[in-house]
């Protein structure tokens, strides 16, 4: 076997295999079998649980036996749980044990070389011994089969022939088993019958089997060498026979037990590091992370050979697929984890897997999911032995989102946290765990069809030596491939754009790139999948880019962008929505300021106001009511400076009922994906266009009551009472305070409002 081919949990097949020196153990246990007193048959057991290398270990005991004297020694290595008949087991026995003699008789030179034994003469000698026990359908079918050059076994075989007869015929079963015995002492030669994996038997063949051994096959100068996990064979033991303790009744047939010994952990994991040097490469970097991976989370997980070459050849399985695009550390983590603590490893693709589609923004982890999928996660912890307390800050070092800080003892916040490495740009450089981009190469070898590689990102800044255009075009090919998740591989790179380092993006063609994105922005919205409450999500993600670059750049390189981008930009809708955010943001609408989620300073922001005012002006209403997102565009327009332009262009578009009521059915639908049927309208939005609210009230309602009615007419003025309900008001109180602060704040209207009643 060479080190980077498949163990496949076999053996070693010689001393030039065995690292942990089981030789001497094997020597020991070799004499042992061929030393004892002639006159009875002797049972060894070795015993240690599954995995700690008791097949290894009798590797090497058979193949010291077999460096013995053949004549004089033969060994036997009976697998019973290949007999498919459990009637079959004493039949299979014997034939070994007949061929065993067969070996020794010609090993010791008695065979005159013109005689040959056939099976069948055999099988005729052995037969009716074996018959008198149970079933020997294998030795009936070895008529016709020879064993060229073997001689007539002397006195052996006629004590097996004298215990072939019948029972009525002949002497009593104990007679013939005495005469076959005498017949084993005088031939002078030991027989070792080796059976390992005693354990993996059903309880009913297990009691069968030590039922042989002890009673049936109990003969002079064979000795039997049971390998087994004692816990698991008791067990067997109590089912099959109804004893109440196995282990005593174990200690009547073993006569001596030797234990497998265990491996030291410094052992083990100095064994996997070589193993693994031998077929993968580690980033010098990342070094002493591996071996920190290997002495902690293998030193803990790593008790026996087996686990060792479990985990290295799951290694072997995933490592050529995924080479070079996942990190080496993470990915020995999560396979030592996934072999030696399997709930905890469920438990870590579930998280992940959460995790991605919440950094896709495909879902939203409210406090009850996260406090199920916590105790979910104690759950797996206390499964193998383990607890947050101890494991935190191993966990932390690999997956996103996870905070040991809990300073809130009252609220579960060890999950999703608010620092979300994930989203760091160097956990998807490094091709990380914690990357969304990455995580689940980690568990199934293929990226989801939305993730983000290295390839795509050369591909994009390639694309920009082509111009705006073919950024464009690449983006909305990339719109194309929709990973589990429903997010799109546009939005994932855009999210991982985000968080690139400033040295990196200050080296990109920042000015193609971000025209490009901003003239396709209103056409990747289009996708309904990626609407969040009537919100396309791809606003979100390109106006957090934009944001990034507001920070990173030359300031009058940014500057000079932002101007650009709002005078050449063709997404009316995005670029609304990015005015709308400075129109906030600078105090120029609203009352609530905030100059740090801004992307312009003031004098910016008035010059880009400005451009964008004239530019909506020029285009004027109906070509705005054309666009997809006309109402982002108005609301824009009016809260920019714009709004008696606004107000003067609506009232002339409404002055027909219809289209009044058209028209309002558009202002309460913030996007094609939703309606009034469960949206709400406030009196300060209709403001935005509307000089009095409260007369497009009386309107609507005046609609609504006449006959027939206008279509659409109640369903507007529902969406406004679910807005003034919030407050505890009826449309109609609504109104009248409306109309009343009107009056407070201008007496001229007095008249009007005393019209109005």
């Amino acid at each position: 076997m060479t080190t980077n081919s498949f163990h496949g949990d076999r053996p070693i097949e010689g001393p030039e295999q065995d690292r942990f020196c089981f030789g001497p153990l094997a020597d020991r246990i070799a004499e042992a079998l061929t030393t004892q007193a002639a006159g009875k048959g002797f049972v060894l057991g070795v015993e240690g649980k599954w995995g700690s290398g008791k097949s290894s270990l009798l590797a090497l005991v058979v193949a010291k036996l077999r460096g013995m004297d053949q004549s004089k020694v033969a060994v036997v290595e009976f697998r019973p749980w290949l007999v498919g008949d459990r009637d079959q087991l004493l039949a299979s026995l014997f034939e070994d044990l007949v061929k065993a003699i067969a070996g020794l008789e010609h090993a010791g030179g008695d065979a005159t070389g013109t005689s040959m034994i056939t099976a069948k003469e055999v099988s005729e000698k052995a037969r009716r011994f074996a018959g008198h026990l149970g079933p020997v359908g294998k030795l009936a079918g070895l008529a016709g089969l020879a064993i060229p050059g073997a001689a007539i076994i002397g006195t052996v075989l006629e004590g097996l022939a004298a215990a072939a007869k019948d029972a009525s015929e002949g002497p009593t079963l104990a007679a013939q088993k005495d005469d076959l015995s005498a017949a084993l002492v005088k031939l002078d030669c030991r027989i070792v019958v080796t059976i390992d994996d005693v354990d993996r038997l059903e309880p009913r063949e297990v009691g069968e089997l030590l039922r042989l051994v002890r009673s049936v096959a109990d003969f002079p100068n064979v000795s039997y060498l049971l390998c087994y996990d004692a816990t698991i064979l008791k067990h067997a033991v109590e089912k099959a026979t109804g004893v109440g303790d196995g282990s005593a009744y174990l200690e009547k047939i073993v006569q001596t037990e030797i234990g497998v010994p265990l491996p030291e952990s410094f052992a083990l994991r100095r064994w996997f590091t070589a193993e693994l040097k031998a077929f993968a490469e580690c980033d010098p970097r990342r070094v002493p992370d591996l071996l920190h991976v290997i002495d902690e989370t293998g030193g803990r997980g790593f008790d026996t050979a087996r686990s060792v070459v479990r985990v290295l050849d799951s290694l072997r399985a995933y490592w050529p697929s995924i080479n070079g695009r996942v990190d080496l550390v993470d990915l020995v983590w999560l396979r030592i984890i996934a072999v030696t603590e399997p709930a905890l490893y469920r438990w870590i693709e579930e998280y992940l897997t959460a995790y991605a589609a919440l950094a896709a923004g495909r879902v939203h982890i409210s406090e009850a999911e996260r406090n199920a999928l916590a105790k979910r996660m104690d759950d797996a912890l206390a499964a193998e032995g383990l607890d947050w307390k101890r494991m935190q800050f191993e966990l932390e070092r690999h997956l996103p989102g996870l905070n040991f800080h809990n300073f809130n003892q009252g609220k579960e916040e060890r999950l999703f946290s608010k620092a979300q490495r994930g989203a760091h740009a160097q956990d998807f450089e490094r091709a990380r765990l914690a990357s969304p981009s990455h995580s689940r190469l980690y568990f199934t070898l293929t990226e989801p069809a939305d993730s983000v590689t290295d390839t795509d990102v050369a591909e994009l800044l390639e694309a920009a030596n082509g111009g705006m255009n073919d950024v464009a075009a690449l983006f909305l090919r990339l719109s194309e491939k929709r990973g589990d998740a429903g997010a799109t591989k546009t939005e994932r790179l855009l999210d991982q754009l985000a968080s690139f380092d400033e040295e990196i993006v200050q080296g990109w063609p920042v000015e193609v790139l971000t025209l490009g994105l901003v003239n396709v922005a209103d056409e990747l919205a289009k996708d309904e999948a990626g609407d969040d409450w009537g919100y396309p999500r791809i606003w979100h993600l390109a106006g957090a880019l934009l944001k990034r670059l507001s920070r990173v750049l030359p300031e009058q390189q940014w500057k000079d962008l932002v101007e650009r981008l709002f005078t050449e930009g063709q997404s009316l809708g995005f670029i609304s929505h990015l005015l709308r955010n400075e129109t906030f943001s600078h105090g120029f609408y609203g009352d609530r300021p905030d100059a740090s989620d801004a992307i312009t300073d003031r004098a910016t922001f008035d010059a880009v106001r400005s451009i964008m005012v004239r530019r909506y002006a020029a285009g004027g209403l109906d070509r705005i009511l054309a666009e997809r997102n006309a109402i982002t565009i108005l609301y824009a327009w009016s809260q920019a400076g714009g709004r008696d332009e606004v107000v003067k262009a609506v009232a002339e578009r409404t002055a027909e009922d219809g289209a009044f009521v058209e028209f309002m059915l558009k202002v309460c639908s913030t996007s094609v994906s939703s309606s009034c049927a469960n949206l709400s309208l406030s009196l300060e939005a209709i403001h935005n266009f509307f000089d009095s609210p409260p007369e497009v009230v009386d309107r609507l309602l005046a609609l609504e009551k006449r006959e027939p009615p206008e279509p659409g007419a109640g369903l507007v003025t529902a969406a406004i009472s679910r807005s003034t309900g919030f407050n505890g008001l009826s449309i109609h109180d609504a109104a009248k305070r409306w109309r009343d602060r009107q009056v407070a704040a201008d007496p001229a209207e007095a008249t009007a409002a005393t019209e109005h009643g």
